[in-house]
């Protein structure tokens, strides 16, 4: 149908695609209008009654931020759900509550039922009111009539599901009794969606709609035009997520590429070799290719192969030369290599027991309930071997049923009386059963180890090494590995130092873990109510009371992990309770420490959570990007920001260093004049990033600096607001994004000191989707430094450093030099995997290849390794037995050996 001419006038308003999609929604078609009609009515007050998983919602809220609007948005819901909607439980109030963040500059949930609600709201308030609630007819009509007092003189209202007949809904027979005395619209798609101008007034923005209301040739026009936006936005956010789950198959595809290759070798070998010759083969052509592979991200059948390859083949010798060719070790490589260095230090690990033979009493405390006992019995063997001796191992049955259990702890009990059991009473789970071995146990400090796992025969020696070193040492750590059926030993987890951002992500310090036991009785011990998370919640009130340089770290596998069936360590899934009772322990603790409710909601893998951290205020950011004409990335990357970002409140200052092409300088004009926010700083000094940063930088406006390259693009909206919100934290410095390769691998995700020689970027390559060396890829953490491609930063603190040094470092590692310097002044650098964007990478300045700039990249290596000392930077965010000549995390060459370096 053509429109008229005064009709157009409905398009001076945006019609924008919402962001947030739920293909579920009896909502998803009315998305653009709900949008539109935010941004004609312009409300000072908007009120959802029932939102359930938020799609109509977040769609206003998206409406509001775009326009800069000063609205408030309250959603109402007891997120517990009804016979309609079904009854559903914390996991879509969480994940509302997660999506909610992006705007909680402007959005509240009110959890509660809409009569509770109305306490909230002044009379005469609300602009927009969407009716959504239960669709009984005498229902829906007292929740309206309830809330007509909160509706201001230019109120509308929303009714959903007008067309719907079935299921006993009445919304259909309510809404025609007020469309027979007000003005009204009905969008009949989609179970029909009633728009009703209750208040006298009209909005500007909805004038030329309400003059259609009284002409029926024209009414058409409108529902026409917003069912034809809402079947494209379904159309195209569909094509989106067909395309989205297209490239994780294929990113599956790519990363079994090599395996499947060698399943085609392995037919093909069978066809024409005997059995014995194919399997030799077979093998060998199999781990070299792990070896080859870029990432290596090696199979469990890989793994199996490199094991038995190991026991009986006879090219083991050549083999393993191979994969330390390729910088790749095998986990049972490095454990039989640790085994020979221990062999070679045997007199100073003898020296070592003998001067610590009067360190402290190590409690080791372990609650018992029905474990295999041959497996309780190779735990109580591994603390009786310690070379420590001064150690107690103090047990808590907690009612096994199993009579050989209490028979095997009488007896170690008898004849060993370092070794001390008490029986309970009754069942009380893990956190009743730990307190009762606490309670009797008399160590300085308390090592904390689960009855069928193992402790490395030095651990507590180690341990007491670090306590003689660091008198004031209260919590101390080490890293792990699991040990499967057969005594096998795998899953290594070689951690980092402490990183407070890492641990409210997931628990990754866990095994072996031990506490200064005055410091465990002070927090009172494990609490009731966090079973399965009850480590987790002892720590964090722990971590509470000491100061970050009294938490140690030793840099090696001590404890193993049983892997048993049904075991946390074999499956992630075997206690699904734990997930709530962690998101709990750590929503307590931020509101112990901030004095605030800050949300946490369950993180994108079993045990792991995220803070949703509250912006303060709405600061002004300051935006700089650098550029040099290529107009095409820029445009993009500009547009981009504009367009896709949340957070209004910025200004983009594009810093122009000698563009010379007539597009770029026409653009320049157009852009700056389109658009409030967008500076042009001409600056036509020869290249030097630091300068033209610090020179932008001193002329910006913001509280908040991001430094953004030219050849970036926003991928998630929110990228700014999760940016800000955390630099805005208390002792956060800068704060680095989540950066992909337009083919949609990792090109950023934290930088490591010391890869490389200097400095490179960790996970480099990997499939975007990936979880990375135990799922940092998908958890915020502290790293020592994050690449300037998208950096965030307060500008006191950016002043305060000195800026980017522009005399040494013109071009490259000036990023790096800033991580540290603000980190050298007590700062903690963040990386972010919420802030997701596309770098081209150096699409203007292009790469090192010309003699002039090699020489200027030499110096600024040799600047690096004298200021920082990076060849040899103990980098906290990684590991020493991680190798330095590679990015995906893989193991050194064995490297055990007595420290005397302690962190």
């Amino acid at each position: 149908m053509a429109t008229r001419a005064s009709d157009m006038h409905l398009l001076n308003v945006p019609l924008s695609q919402p962001h947030f999609f739920d293909p579920h929604s009896a909502w998803l078609r009315h998305g653009p209008f709900g949008m539109w009609l935010v941004h004609a009515l312009r409300p000072r007050r908007i009120v959802e009654l029932g939102t359930h998983y938020g799609f109509s919602y977040f769609c206003f809220c998206q409406a509001v931020a775009a326009g800069d609007l000063a609205t408030e948005c309250f959603a109402v819901d007891t997120w517990q759900g009804d016979e309609h909607a079904g009854f559903y439980g914390e996991e879509i109030y969480h994940r509302v509550m997660a999506h909610n963040q992006h705007y909680v500059r402007f959005s509240r949930l009110l959890r509660k039922t809409f009569a509770e609600a109305l306490d909230d709201i002044e009379d005469s308030s609300v602009d927009l009111l969407h009716v959504d609630g239960r669709h009984f007819y005498h229902d829906v009509k007292a929740d309206f009539e309830n809330w007509i007092p909160k509706l201001s003189p230019r109120s509308v209202v929303l009714f959903h599901d007008t067309e719907v007949r079935e299921h006993g809904f009445g919304v259909w027979q309510y809404w025609a009794e007020l469309a027979a005395i007000r003005p009204s619209l009905n969008f009949p798609y989609q179970h029909g969606l009633g728009m009703l101008f209750w208040g006298k007034e009209i909005a500007e923005g909805l004038a030329p709609l309400a003059r259609m209301l009284t002409d029926t040739e024209r009414l058409n026009w409108p529902v026409e035009y917003f069912a034809l936006a809402g079947e494209s936005y379904v159309r195209d956010a569909t094509q989106r997520g067909v395309i989205k789950r297209l490239e994780l198959a294929e990113a599956t595809i790519e990363e079994r590429k090599a395996e499947t290759v060698l399943v085609q070798q392995m037919l093909q070998e069978a066809r024409r070799r005997p059995l014995k010759q194919l399997k030799r083969k077979l093998v060998f052509n199999m781990l070299r290719a792990a070896a080859k592979a870029s990432p290596p991200l090696p199979s469990r059948t890989a793994e199996r192969f490199r094991r038995s390859a190991a026991k009986r083949d006879p090219m083991r010798d050549d083999l393993q030369q191979t994969l330390s060719g390729q910088g790749f070790m095998t986990y049972e490589a490095v454990v039989r290599g640790w085994g020979k260095q221990r062999q070679a230090l045997a007199g100073r690990l003898s020296e070592l027991v003998r001067r610590l033979q009067n360190g402290p009493l190590i409690s080791v405390v372990v609650p018992v309930y029905n474990p295999d006992p041959a497996l309780l019995v190779e735990m109580i063997e591994s603390v009786r071997a310690q070379s420590y001796a001064n150690w107690e191992l103090c047990l808590a049955d907690d009612c096994s049923t199993d009579p050989e259990v209490g028979r095997v702890l009488r007896n170690y009990a008898a004849q060993d009386p370092r070794v001390r059991v008490v029986f309970r009473e009754a069942n009380g789970h893990m956190s009743q059963a730990s307190n009762s071995a606490i309670e009797i146990a008399r160590g300085a400090y308390i090592a904390l180890l689960d009855h069928d796992d193992l402790l490395d025969p030095d651990a507590l020696v180690l341990v007491v090494q670090v306590i003689d070193a660091h008198p004031d040492a209260k919590i101390i750590y080490t890293d792990e590995d699991k040990i499967v059926e057969g005594g096998t030993r795998c899953d290594a987890h070689f951690k980092p130092d402490w990183n407070r951002d890492l641990l409210y992500g997931i628990n990754y310090i866990s095994h072996l873990g031990v506490f200064d036991a005055a410091l465990v009785r002070e927090v009172g011990a494990f609490r009731e109510g966090f079973e399965g998370a009850q480590d987790y919640d002892m720590l964090l009130r722990c971590i509470e009371r000491v100061q970050d340089r009294q938490i140690h770290h030793i840099a090696k596998v001590l404890y193993s992990w049983r892997a048993t069936p049904g075991s946390a360590a074999a499956s992630n899934r075997a206690k699904p309770y734990a997930n709530e009772a962690g998101r709990r322990a750590l929503e307590e603790h931020l509101a112990r420490t901030t004095g605030k409710s800050i949300p946490v909601v369950l993180g994108p893998i079993p045990f792991s959570y995220r803070a949703l951290w509250p912006m303060e205020g709405t600061p002004l950011v300051s935006i700089i990007i650098p550029t040099r004409d290529h107009l095409n990335v820029l445009r993009a990357t500009v547009e981009s920001i504009l367009g896709r970002t949340m957070y209004g409140n910025f200004e983009l200052i594009v810093v122009d260093n000698g563009s010379v092409e007539a597009d770029t300088l026409e653009w320049f004009g157009q852009i700056e004049g389109s658009d409030r926010r967008v500076r042009v700083l001409r600056d036509a000094r020869p290249f030097n990033y630091s300068a033209l940063n610090n020179a932008a930088v001193a002329q910006s406006r913001g509280e908040i600096v991001a430094l953004v390259n030219n050849d970036v693009e926003v991928i998630a909206p929110d990228w700014l607001s999760e940016m800000v919100a955390l630099a805005q934290r208390p002792g956060v410095g800068c704060v680095g994004a989540k950066l992909y390769y337009p083919d949609g691998r990792i090109q950023h995700a934290g930088v490591v000191i010391g890869l490389g020689g200097v400095a490179g970027h960790g996970h480099l390559l990997y499939p975007g989707e990936h979880a990375g060396y135990f799922c940092r890829l998908k958890l915020r953490q502290n790293y020592s430094a994050v690449t300037a491609a998208c950096l965030v930063i307060k500008r006191e603190i950016f002043d305060a450093v000195g800026g980017l040094n522009e005399s040494e470092l013109t071009v490259a590692f000036s990023d790096i030099d800033l991580c540290l310097k603000v980190r050298a002044a007590g700062y903690n650098n963040v990386w972010t995997p919420w802030a997701e964007l596309y770098h081209h990478e150096s699409a203007s300045r292009g790469h090192e290849d010309t003699p002039e700039k090699r020489a200027r990249f030499r110096r600024e290596v040799d600047y690096m390794k004298r200021r920082w000392k990076t060849h040899d930077f103990a980098d906290p965010a990684y590991n020493p037995n991680l190798a330095l000549e590679r990015n995906d995390f893989v193991l050194s060459s064995p490297r055990w050996c007595i420290s005397t370096k302690l962190t």
